[in-house]
């Protein structure tokens, strides 16, 4: 199984859509305030999202250094500061790495809770359910990052895997072509060993 690592880039106003009234909790409370407190509120808000941006950061760069603690504790201080899909993503990331599968699958659904349609959050929850011998879930989850992001040649292979290991051969054939027509070489290696099977 692949794991989705963290996310490296920073967090981007783009992504949490300020600027938009029903987007930010500061925004909204901006706008219930007489207009001489309205641009303080706006600076703190700002504040707030690049004290968010430097953790996130920081903790990207103590998760590249093998620091797992380190990472938690600047992702933890994120989300404390600015809630963000990126930020519970890799507390999960972490959790998973420290071998902690069920609250690592927790933050994942938080991050997926800000972005349903995040293919890499889903890929996480099933390789941790997968971790723990928890088929179905992981099924389910590795079909709906299948389905937000069809063209993941990794998605597709993870599918092949997992549908071979419970006896579904026709999909994990089709899943394996799949992921090899995306570039994922090992597929071709998975597809032989398929048809060899088939044979005998």
């Amino acid at each position: 199984m692949f794991l989705r690592r963290a996310f490296t880039q920073t967090i981007t106003r783009s992504r949490l859509n300020i600027g938009l009234p029903r987007a930010s909790p500061v925004y909204r409370a901006a706008m219930h305030l007489p207009q001489r407190g309205f641009q303080s509120t706006i600076r703190c808000g700002k504040d707030r999202l690049s004290e968010a941006e430097l953790e996130m950061n920081l903790g990207s760069d103590q998760l590249n250094q093998g620091s797992i603690d380190m990472a938690m504790n600047h992702y933890h201080k994120s989300v404390q500061l600015a809630p963000t899909p990126a930020g519970y993503f890799n507390i999960g990331v972490c959790y998973f790495q420290m071998g902690k599968h069920k609250d690592a699958i927790a933050s994942f659904e938080k991050s997926l809770a800000l972005d349903p349609n995040a293919a890499d959050a889903h890929t996480n929850i099933a390789s941790a359910y997968l971790m723990m011998s928890d088929v179905q879930p992981a099924i389910t989850h590795l079909e709906k990052a299948s389905n937000f992001n069809p063209l993941d040649g990794e998605v597709q292979y993870n599918l092949g895997c997992v549908y071979e290991a419970t006896g579904k051969m026709d999909d994990a054939k089709t899943r394996f072509q799949r992921a090899l027509d995306l570039g994922v070489e090992q597929a071709a290696a998975a597809l032989d060993k398929l048809n060899s099977k088939a044979v005998n």
